[in-house]
Parts: structure tokens; C-alpha cells; sequence
């Protein structure tokens, strides 16, 4: 194979030096030797003017012929000076020249292979063909390209060709074919500009894909307002394809209502938090958007339009307004309430919220808004609010009743710490002004206390003959004791111990006499309720020591056990001994129809569940079912001649002491009536308003 290093390839490319003017000059000497052959010399005149006019004639022969000769080495040194620059050109050039076969071998190839492909020339053997060097990849186009030169038709193509190292560089190859069916090609390195190109691709890519892959849509708008991009997001967003959007100008089909135009209103809105406007998709349905409109400016810093971008706030707007509408619900609910519902700071005291009952409060108690209801004292809370953190809320806080210092009204005030929506640590309290069912209850109470006064005194002058009967013996030993001891002492005749002896007696008399006097006159007198700490062994003592007289009157006797370890209660003796005198007279009743041997009243008592249990049982009839529902009814009575409210008195009693009361049926026959008395300590006492 030819290379431009090779000796032979010199001389060959240099061809010896051709004058035609040498050419000329041997013809005419050529000539003048035939003419002098053929034309002798004569003497005559004649002869000697052919001599002359040929001497001219080889002269101005041999004139051109030295003037062509000198043209003809001018022209061959300037004819080897261009092969000279060509061949330096060749050798130089930082491109790869080469010449092929029309089967693409190749016949001559410049040094610069060496440098682009790290191929030595001399190493590229003959037989080496183009299609060798390319990667298999681009085997096809070399393949085209050689089809194409064959008919005689220039080709450019770009193929990577292997590097000496085993690398692969991309080469911009033009070939030309010439007549002599010869090859003439250059090939161009574009690694460079490859790689180059393969990065903005990437990058393109990479930006498109982002653009692609974001939910807001990005349009791009040239200052006339024509359309001159949209990216996919944007393009779901109205329903329309990128071909159909670009390129179309104001106004567009995707606005719903006025839009957003070119000009003033994108000036406008270039800063700032964006613009809800209304797009209209192609299916018709309107959606809420978010526009933020941005200036496009070039590499130079010059604006060439705008740049819009447009985010899908449609459930935003929705959940606002769905949120909204539930918040006035909300709102309305509250401010419907009685019940003033505030929120308070717990950290600064600052009154965060209130519903329109809180303002009215407000308003009527003159005070400043965090007053307008009374406030639980620190000692009212189970823990200290103030040292609650985030991590301790929700819980509660006070629940219970307060009354206003200065209008004096009563509120159940129930309080919980909670986070607010900011997430500091807030009280929640709700008030509900009281005072008309305070007042209702103290006026209940007043006439359950009247009522059950009366109930005692008409039980009392329902036992006043009992009473008096009761009264009448020890009144009758006082005086026979007495006056035995006046008689003895007339006649003289006495001993000194007999006379004291009767004394005793009589003095016993008169105290078992002063103790059912007290009792009566303790049960009936008028006062307030008032709850102590009081022994339940002592409140039956004395209830019993007036029902029992009642008992004995209608043949029953009382049998009671109660447990030697029950605690003190919190409540009113009265009332209990009331509770006691009224279940014991009803049992005895109950048994009037019974034998008189099983005329037996049980009362028991005995700790259970935080509480003490009481109950009172009898023999009698018992208590129909059609009964038990209306039993503590008012003025309900299965006794010819009864008010209907013993029973009825006995539960609010029992109630009032936070216990309940309630009828079972015997098993031995008859009923049992229990009640519970909840065990408190005094201590509870204190808040207790009664």
C-alpha cells in the first residue's frame, strides 16, 4: 500500500522535467540539416538569398524554441513546487486524507490516521478495507455509502472507527469518486463534538423529563402572546395536546372566564403569590388554578416572553371549601349553644376563642373577656396546667360547679387541655350557666325538706297514741314509785335502802321517759339539712328507739345486725333516722296478715363496693309486680288511709346522700328494701353547698 513516507511513491509523484521548447530547438536543427542536404550550395545570388532567408529562419526557430524552453522550466519548478505543498499538505493535515478502491480498501492514507486512530499507516496492510475499521454497529452505512460511490454519486456519512488501543472514535468521513475509479476521501474527528452533543442530549433529555414528570404545568409565551411550550402537566391540565397549544395566540380556548392575557396582566402578576383563576378542560369541566407568571429571559439578559406556571389547586379549593363550609357549620353550631365554649392559652392566659354565649357573658358580667365565667383555682386541678407539655394532652382538666364572685351566678364548668391547631397546649372549657336549675334544686330541696318534715310529723300523729301509751308507763311507775316513798315516809316505817331503791327506779323511768320525749321532739323540730360524719349504729339506735314502739304496738319485733367494723358515713342523722322509721313501720305493717311468731324485722348492714348497704326485710304479702314500677312514686299508696309518700320522700333522701334505693322481693316471703350510702370523707364535705 502507498503511503506518503515511501521513497518510491517520490519519485513516481515527480516526473523528469519535459520542455517543449527542447523539442522545437532539436526539430529545427533537424530541419536545417535536411535542407542543406537537399538544397546544395550554389555561388549564384540566388543561392546565397536561401542561405540568408534559411539562416533567418533557424534563427527565429531557435529564438522561440530557447523562449519556450525558458516557459517550459518556469512551468515544470512551478508544477513541483504545488506537488511539494500538496505533498506537505498531505503530510501535515490534521485530518485524515485518504485514497480508496471502489470496494473500499485502501490505497493511501496520510499520517494523521496515526494521531486520530493511533493507527501506524504502514500497519494498515493491503487488502485493508474502510469496512474494517468502522464498529459493526455502522457496518450497514459504510455498506450504503460505497453503494452509493460506486455509481459515482459523493457521500458523507459519520461512523466510529477503531482506535489502536481498542477505543472507538466517531469520524465525519466525505468521499468523492473519481473517473479512474478511485476514491478520494477525508474524514473529519467528531469525538468531541459527539460527546458533546450526547451531553445535551442527556441534558435535554433529563429536562424533559423533569418537565414531564412535575404536576405543575409550564407554558412558555412569546411576547405577542403566541404559544411557545408546554410541558405534559400542562397539558392535562386542558385537555389538549403540545401540537395543538403551541403556536395558537390570545385569546385561548383553556380559559375559563376573563384569564390570563398577554401584556398588563402578565406584568402584573410576575411577582408575587400567583392568581387563582379557572382553567376549562376539553371535556368541559372547570378547574381552579394557581398561576405564577415569571419574565423568560435569554443568555443576554434580555426578555423574550413569559414563563407561566400553573398548579391544579381543584381539590385544595374543594377541601377549602368543604372545610370552610364546616367550619361555618361549626360555627353556627357553637354559637346555637347556651353554653359559653372558649379557649384559653394556657402559657400567656391569652383568650384564643369564644362563641357568641361567652361574649354575651362577657358583656353581662362587665369584666374582661377571660373573666366573664369563673376559673377553677389551681388547687382544683389534678395536675398544674401550666407544666403540661404536648406530650401530656389531651386530658382532663376540672369538671365541676363554680359561682361567679361578683353576679353571683352558678356554672358546671368542665375543662381539658388539648392542642390548639398551632399546636400550643390550650384549655377547652365549656360553661353552662346553672343558676335557674341551682335555683330549682334549692327550691326543691326546700320543699322536700317541708315535705318531708310534714311526712314526719303526720308519722308522729299517726303514733301519737302509740306515743302516749308509751309515755303513759313510765310516767305511771314515777308516780307509784314516788308516792310509795311519800307513804313509807308518812307511817314512819322505812328503810333507808328500800326508799333509795324506788328513787333509782323511778329516776330510770323518768330518763326512759325524757329519752322518747327528746326523740320525738328531735325528729319533728325544724332545721337545715346538715351532713356529718356520723356512726350508722347510733342513727339505728335512735330510729329504732321510736319505730320499735310502733313495732311492738302491731305485734313485730325488730332483729338488727349490723357489721361491728362499718365506717362512719357522710350524712343527715334526721334524715336517716327518718329513712329507718319509715322502712321499719312499713315492714311492721306489711306483717299484719302473718303470723304473729314470724312477725320478724331484719335489718342488716355491711361494707360493699366503697359504700355501705342497708337493708330492711319482713315477712308480709310482698309487693306485686304491677306494683314495683310506681312503689316510689308520689301518691302512690296500697294503704287505705297512706299519703302515698313515705317512700317517695325516702328516695330523695337517699339520693341526696349520692346512694340508691331500691325493693327486692324475699325469698322467705315478702320484701327487702335496700339502700346504699356512698362512704366519703369529711374533707368532701366542705364543697358540699348543703
Amino acid at each position: 500500500m502507498d503511503t506518503n513516507d515511501s521513497p518510491e511513491h517520490d519519485s513516481n509523484r515527480r516526473p523528469a522535467p519535459h520542455s517543449p521548447g527542447l523539442s522545437v530547438l532539436l526539430l529545427v536543427v533537424l530541419l536545417s540539416l535536411i535542407w542543406f542536404a537537399i538544397y546544395p550550395v550554389e555561388g549564384t545570388p540566388e543561392g546565397a538569398e536561401r542561405i540568408r532567408i534559411g539562416l533567418s529562419i533557424l534563427i527565429a526557430l531557435a529564438a522561440v524554441a530557447g523562449w519556450g524552453l525558458v516557459i517550459a522550466n518556469q512551468q515544470n519548478q512551478r508544477a513541483g513546487r504545488i506537488e511539494e505543498e500538496r505533498d506537505l499538505f498531505f503530510t501535515l493535515a490534521l485530518d485524515i486524507f485518504a485514497v480508496l478502491g471502489q470496494d473500499g480498501s485502501l490505497q493511501r492514507i496520510n499520517p494523521a490516521v496515526l494521531n486520530i486512530l493511533g493507527l501506524k499507516p504502514e500497519t494498515l496492510i493491503e487488502g485493508t478495507t474502510l469496512a474494517d475499521l468502522v464498529h459493526p454497529d455502522d457496518a450497514p452505512q459504510i455498506a450504503h455509502s460505497l453503494a452509493l460511490l460506486m455509481l459515482g454519486k459523493p457521500s458523507q456519512f459519520e461512523v466510529r472507527c477503531r482506535c489502536g488501543d481498542g477505543s472507538w472514535r466517531w469520524l465525519s468521513w466525505s468521499a468523492t469518486p473519481t473517473g479512474d475509479k478511485r476514491i478520494f476521501a477525508v474524514a473529519h474527528d467528531i469525538t468531541s463534538r459527539k460527546s458533546r452533543e450526547e451531553t445535551l442530549r442527556a441534558d435535554s433529555a433529563f429536562r424533559r423529563a423533569m418537565e414531564d414528570s412535575v404536576l405543575t404545568g409550564l407554558q412558555a409565551v412569546a411576547p405577542d402572546g403566541r404559544i411557545l411550550y408546554v410541558n405534559r402537566a400542562f397539558s392535562a391540565l386542558v385537555g389538549r395536546p403540545a401540537t395543538e397549544l403551541i403556536g395558537q395566540r390570545p385569546p385561548y380556548a383553556f380559559w375559563a372566564g376573563e384569564g390570563l392575557q398577554p401584556g398588563v396582566d402578565f406584568a402584573q402578576h410576575a411577582t408575587g403569590a400567583g392568581r387563582e383563576l379557572e382553567v376549562r378542560h376539553r371535556d368541559g369541566r372547570h378547574l381552579h388554578v394557581r398561576v405564577h407568571v415569571s419574565p423568560l429571559v435569554d443568555s443576554h439578559g434580555a426578555q423574550t416572553g413569559w414563563m407561566v406556571a400553573m398548579t391544579d389547586i381543584t381539590e385544595q379549593h374543594r377541601a377549602r371549601a368543604e372545610l370552610q363550609a364546616a367550619n361555618e357549620r361549626i360555627t353556627a353550631v357553637l354559637d346555637g349553644l347556651d353554653a359559653a365554649v372558649y379557649v384559653i392559652e394556657i402559657a400567656s392566659g391569652d383568650l384564643l376563642y369564644s362563641n357568641r354565649a361567652y361574649a354575651s357573658q362577657a358583656q353581662h358580667a362587665g369584666q374582661d373577656a377571660r373573666e366573664a365565667v369563673p376559673t377553677p383555682e389551681l388547687g382544683d386541678y389534678p395536675v398544674d396546667p401550666r407544666h403540661l407539655g404536648a406530650d401530656a394532652v389531651p386530658r382532663e382538666l376540672f369538671d365541676g360547679e363554680l359561682q361567679h364572685p361578683l353576679t353571683a351566678q352558678w356554672f358546671h364548668v368542665r375543662e381539658r387541655a388539648l392542642r390548639w391547631v398551632d399546636g400550643r397546649v390550650v384549655r377547652l372549657a365549656v360553661a353552662t350557666d346553672i343558676t335557674a336549675l341551682k335555683r330549682a334544686e334549692e327550691l326543691s330541696r326546700e320543699q322536700e325538706e317541708r315535705l318531708a318534715r310534714t311526712s314526719r310529723l303526720i308519722t308522729m300523729g299517726e303514733m301519737a297514741s302509740t306515743l302516749a301509751h308509751e309515755l303513759n308507763q313510765p310516767l305511771s311507775a314515777i308516780s307509784n314509785y314516788t308516792m310509795g316513798c311519800a307513804n313509807r315516809l308518812r307511817g314512819g316505817q322505812y328503810r333507808m335502802e328500800d326508799i333509795l331503791g324506788a328513787l333509782e327506779k323511778a329516776s330510770q323511768q323518768a330518763n326512759r321517759a325524757g329519752n322518747i320525749v327528746r326523740r320525738i321532739r328531735d325528729f319533728v323540730r325544724k332545721s337545715e339539712p346538715r351532713r356529718s360524719l356520723i356512726s350508722l349504729s347510733q342513727v339505728t339506735e335512735e330510729a329504732l328507739g321510736i319505730a320499735e314502739i310502733e313495732a311492738r304496738r302491731l305485734g313485730a319485733r325488730v332483729v338488727t345486725q349490723l357489721a361491728p367494723d362499718l365506717p362512719p358515713v357522710l350524712a343527715d342523722r334526721i334524715m336517716l333516722e327518718q329513712v329507718l322509721m319509715n322502712l321499719v313501720k312499713n315492714a311492721a305493717e306489711a306483717m299484719l296478715d302473718t303470723p304473729l311468731e314470724e312477725r320478724v324485722i331484719h335489718l342488716h348492714a355491711c361494707e360493699k363496693h366503697n359504700s355501705i348497704e342497708v337493708s330492711v326485710s319482713d315477712r308480709g304479702s310482698g309487693i306485686s309486680a304491677a306494683h314495683l314500677d310506681e312503689l316510689f312514686s308520689p301518691f302512690f299508696t296500697t294503704k287505705a288511709e297512706g299519703m302515698g309518700m313515705g317512700l317517695n320522700i325516702c328516695r330523695s333522701i337517699i339520693e341526696f346522700h349520692k346512694g340508691r334505693l331500691w325493693v327486692e322481693a324475699n325469698p322467705d316471703g315478702g320484701s327487702i328494701f335496700r339502700f346504699t350510702l356512698a362512704l366519703e370523707t369529711k374533707n368532701e364535705s366542705d364543697h358540699d353547698p348543703n
